[in-house]
């Protein structure tokens, strides 16, 4: 029995042991001469298994990355508050696949603020969000190859930082009135900022470092923000939802969280967080495009730009060109991790499923999830059809006025150079901000509201005289037939016609503004524009087609002139539309997006009870706490109890 017992604890001891020890050799090894990158050990049972092609896959997407990223040598930057937020990830690249020793080395540099703000924390920077995600993999996955003074100071500093809980505890550096989001003028050990992204990147650092350095309370208090975190997002879904911009920032601290936690707990309500945002990019991911409707989009042009695209893309791949250059310095974290989404969601994104499918969804106000508001209900209710040569996606609510932040209606089309193209749209005449206002106000015209019916789609904007565009890539071919504009993508066509507007066509002097502008995220691309003509309402009527629906360009085109519109109601905002396929789609208008007259086929929509996801490919009921993705003859679930214990099956 004592020998057993004697086992047992040399067995503990040399597994702590082998975790501590941990090398360039064991991050990198070489196989067929090609480098290979690996994850920190994780316990088999928290792994989502794939299969050695969709790996091998995997290892040749990091290669091209970071071939990429240490192309041009060692990044240049400064460590002034959050300015590592790029930096440091392209640095770790480097210490990865570059020049490692100078990598590393700069990696520990003091920080630009550590006699001020970091003074406390023996001149660590543990205060911006954006430069704690990447300390915790430079600390736990890049620990090693530290100067061991280095990696001591960093430890000390992190025991003084979560000695007590950081968030809002005074700073001595702290100015009463001084603007900013620094320590002087924030009075805190740490970041308070709030976004969901920024959210995560600080709750996961300080629970890794609370239990890195034995602060028990701190990790206590932090292990239940997770829990509770993940037990609201299996209920309401993503705050900061698909996020163009943030999707992939609010993935890497999960990742830490995934690889580096030692509490079983925690590890498991990071795999579930990750299954989760893992899934809901699948839904919009194709083809190294990413599809709306999206949250928060900052104009990311498309395809392959931002970090929702980027992040999928190292997990999904499934572009035609490889010839991506855009990346977010977030990519190390998804590279040297253990954690790969489960199967039946790669099955997903590559869009393996009997098509079409008809996807409904409803997102959840911002705040929700970060404020575990177990109750809240839904804000948005989105309708996504995926075919197969396109996706289109809308909200009834479409896109944000008066300073909003949602890009309500998207389209991506099949692309045989660039994988998908994006067909963007609004009631505007700003052809620069034809996703989201980006909280500005003043550009789009009016409240608009669209009603969906698979390819199908009445969009009208409570505004008679209002704008419209559609910003296409150069790409795309546009034709006339009458009132009607057609859209000629390599396997797409859409039908787009007037309702109370003047007909849709290329727009040279906006095309002008877009090609001119310093500020455009959307190289290669051309406007198309026309203008309501009505008292109070006006609009569009889209279609979408492919050669499964439609047999052929032509054939899609005739039919195209035989569908009906019904604008005889207008002025009250009701229009209807009989598809090339005999299908009817009409729209009553209300202030209340969530109380839209949504008619399909004669039958009106109830928006009264709506769905996280409700499809045959994927389902989670909205409040109930599971997840469900059914895709290329695999399937995964995942439960969440209301006190964060999580149960997987796959």
């Amino acid at each position: 029995m004592h020998s057993v017992r004697l086992l047992a604890l040399l067995s503990v001891f040399f597994a702590s042991v082998a975790q501590a020890e941990w090398t360039y050799s064991q991050m990198v090894t070489q196989e067929n001469g090609q480098p290979v990158y690996h994850g920190k050990p994780i316990d088999d049972d928290l792994r989502n298994r794939w299969p050695a092609e969709l790996e091998a896959e995997f290892q040749a997407r990091a290669r091209t990355i970071l071939r990429a990223q240490v192309a041009d040598g060692l990044p240049r930057g400064n460590t002034f508050f959050e300015n590592e937020k790029r930096t440091y990830g392209y640095l770790m690249a480097h210490a990865l696949a570059g020049d490692s020793e100078a990598a590393i080395a700069k990696l520990q540099e003091r920080d630009h603020q550590h006699e001020q703000w970091h003074r406390e924390t023996d001149g660590i920077d543990y205060y911006a969000c954006f430069t704690l995600k990447h300390q915790m993999r430079k600390y736990f996955y890049f620990g090693d190859l530290l100067a061991p003074e280095y990696k001591k100071l960093m430890f000390s500093g992190a025991q003084k930082w979560t000695a007590k809980d950081p968030m809002r505890r005074p700073h001595y550096a702290f100015e009463k009135g001084k603007q900013g989001w620094g320590p002087d003028a924030r009075n805190s050990w740490v970041d308070i900022r709030s976004t969901e992204n920024l959210y995560l990147m600080r709750v996961t650092s300080v629970y890794l470092m609370a239990e890195e350095t034995g602060n028990q309370t701190t990790t206590a208090k932090y292990k239940q923000e997770i829990l509770d975190y993940t037990a609201t997002l299996y209920r309401v879904g993503i705050g900061e939802w698909d996020s163009e911009n943030y999707h992939g920032h609010s993935i890497a601290p999960l990742l830490n969280l995934y690889d580096f936690a030692q509490d079983r707990e925690v590890k498991k309500a990071a795999k579930a967080c990750l299954d989760f945002y893992a899934a809901a990019g699948a839904v919009k991911y194709w083809r190294g495009g990413f599809n709306g409707p999206t949250k928060r989009d900052y104009n990311h042009a498309q395809p392959f730009g931002g970090s929702a695209a980027n992040s999928l893309w190292v997990w999904f791949g499934d572009h035609p060109s490889g010839k991506q250059d855009h990346w977010e310095s977030d990519e190390v974290h998804q590279i040297t991790s253990q954690y790969r989404p489960p199967l039946a969601v790669v099955h997903l994104a590559r869009k393996q499923f009997d098509k079409p499918v008809e996807v409904f969804a409803a997102k959840p106000p911002y705040s929700a999830t970060t404020s575990h508001q177990f109750d809240a209900k839904p804000e948005y209710s989105e309708t996504q059809y995926l075919a197969h040569s396109f996706q289109m996606g809308s909200l009834t609510g479409v896109t944000s006025v008066d300073g909003g932040d949602v890009n309500g209606f998207k389209i991506l089309a099949w692309d045989q150079k660039e994988g998908a193209v994006a067909l963007h749209a609004s009631p505007t005449d700003n052809p620069l901000m034809v996703g989201s206002p980006m909280y500005q106000t003043g550009v789009v015209a009016a409240p608009n509201r669209v009603a969906q019916q698979k390819n199908i789609a009445l969009w009208l904007t409570e505004n008679g005289k209002s704008p419209w565009i559609w910003v296409v890539p150069n790409s795309v071919q546009v034709h006339r037939d009458g009132e009607r504009t057609i859209l000629e993508c390599d396997k797409t066509w859409v039908s787009i016609r007037p309702l109370g507007c003047t007909p849709l066509e290329i727009d040279t002097q906006l095309t002008d503004v877009l090609k001119g502008s310093k500020k455009s995220r959307f190289p290669n691309h051309q406007v198309l524009s026309c203008r309501g003509t009505s008292d109070k309402f006006c609009g569009i009527a889209v279609e979408v087609g492919e050669k499964q629906s439609h047999g052929s360009f032509d054939q899609f085109r005739q039919a195209a002139k035989a569908a009906e519109v019904d604008t005889s109601e207008l002025d009250r905002g009701v229009a209807r539309y009989k598809s090339t396929e005999g299908t009817w789609l009409g729209i009553h208008w209300n202030d209340d997006p969530l109380d839209l007259g949504v008619w399909r086929n004669g039958s009106r929509r109830d928006l009264s009870s709506l769905p996280l996801y409700e499809s045959p490919i994927i389902e989670s009921p909205w409040g109930e706490g599971t997840l469900a993705v059914h895709c290329g003859g695999a399937t995964f679930r995942c439960s969440v109890s209301e006190t964060g214990a999580v149960t997987f099956e796959q």
